[in-house]
């Protein structure tokens, strides 16, 4: 049997390019039945993990294909032809679309969705809404043709199974999870330039999107700062231009300048050393299926506090302060409890440390093979 992969994705650092490395990476060390072919875009090949293994192949797109327009075009009219000529029966797609002439053409499709935001929150999607109106109604077209949906927490088949009535769907939860790469000591950890690591700092690696509600950190950042000197450093990837010209504006308005730090675009090498560093992890978000950036946190030894939204209390469970992301003073305050409390905080990095080790990637990967193989 020879099952196909769909890893061609964008070259922006994300947590989808994140995923489909670790994909690669891991799936590397595994002992396969199955004949692989993994689909990538050429770029990808410097950061996967040089590895021989007989029953993967690796077939190289063009860069072009980076581009959500270009992709899209590819998947859905040279892609599924592609599959068939090369004797694909199976394929998996792990970033919330399929090609829709896949079941035409009697190939198995495994689906895997990472977000439910268009039916959760429709007007805070990034982009223009005929845009998003159209990326829903294909999202939901894969969802319904794929033979399996593969989902990342119970919380988010819950949503989605409510949001879209898939009773009767073949659907099964997968926990995502952290590369063993990059918990190593020895893992390679770039300097960001000119970036003081001695200071005093709270960290957040988000995305740059209206469902983050990034503008409420920062008006608990200006309360906190009042009373503690600290300072706050943002890993944003700018999906929203007009949002990101706010989080811009509110800093400049209330001279925030000095304090607030925003990196874009970071290479994943970049991160360790910032986690390690930080004072606190804080991340907000209204809608999540998993959310990972709090258990690379973890396992830096870095205290967690996020909102109680969504999957995030699943995810990280007892190994985090919770607040409500609509209230400023509740987010305030609890920052404040990190920072005045020795004790609290060495009990949430003891916490995380036993937390995040309950996911890593290569048990991700390896039962996500197992559910299409037995599909």
């Amino acid at each position: 049997m020879t099952i196909g992969i769909d890893l061609v994705g964008t070259n922006l650092a994300s947590g989808t390019k994140t995923y489909n490395i670790n994909f690669c990476n891991e799936l590397n060390s595994l002992k396969l039945s199955a004949n692989i072919k993994i689909f990538v875009c050429k770029s990808y090949l410097s950061q996967i993990t040089k590895k021989k293994n007989r029953k993967i192949q690796y077939l190289i797109k063009s860069n072009l294909l980076s581009i959500t327009f270009f992709r899209f075009l590819w998947m859905q009219l040279i892609f599924p032809f592609e599959l068939k000529i090369l004797g694909v029966k199976k394929l998996y797609s792990p970033m919330n679309f399929s090609p829709i002439l896949a079941s035409f053409l009697n190939i198995k499709s495994i689906l895997c969705l990472h977000s439910n935001l268009p039916w959760i929150y429709f007007n805070l999607m990034p982009g223009n809404l005929l845009r998003n109106f159209i990326t829903k109604k294909l999202m939901e077209i894969s969802i319904y043709t794929c033979d399996l949906l593969i989902v990342n927490s119970n919380f988010a088949k819950r949503e989605i199974v409510k949001a879209l009535r898939l009773y009767k769907k073949n659907i099964k939860v997968i926990y995502l999870g952290i590369s063993k790469i990059f918990t190593l000591r020895k893992y390679k950890k770039k300097k960001i330039k000119n970036f003081n690591y001695n200071q005093k700092y709270i960290l957040s690696v988000i995305s740059c999107v209206r469902y983050h509600n990034i503008i409420n950190i920062l008006k608990a950042f200006k309360l906190l700062i009042k009373d503690y000197d600290i300072n706050l450093v943002l890993v944003i990837q700018i999906l929203d231009k007009n949002y990101f010209f706010s989080v811009k504006k509110f800093i400049s308005e209330n001279s925030l300048e000095e304090k607030i730090k925003i990196y874009s675009n970071l290479n994943i090498d970049q991160l360790p050393r910032l986690y390690k560093n930080a004072q606190i992890y804080l991340f907000t978000s209204y809608c999540e299926v998993f959310g990972l950036t709090s258990l690379e946190a973890m396992s830096k030894q870095i205290p967690v506090v996020i909102s109680n939204r969504s999957s995030l209390p699943e995810v990280n469970s007892n190994a985090a302060i919770y607040f409500n992301p609509d209230n400023i003073s509740e987010i305030k305050n609890s920052l404040k409890r990190v920072i005045l409390g020795k004790e609290l905080k060495k009990k949430l990095i003891k916490r995380g440390n036993i937390r995040f080790k309950k996911f890593n990637s290569k048990e991700n990967i390896k039962k996500t093979i197992d559910a299409i193989q037995n599909l």
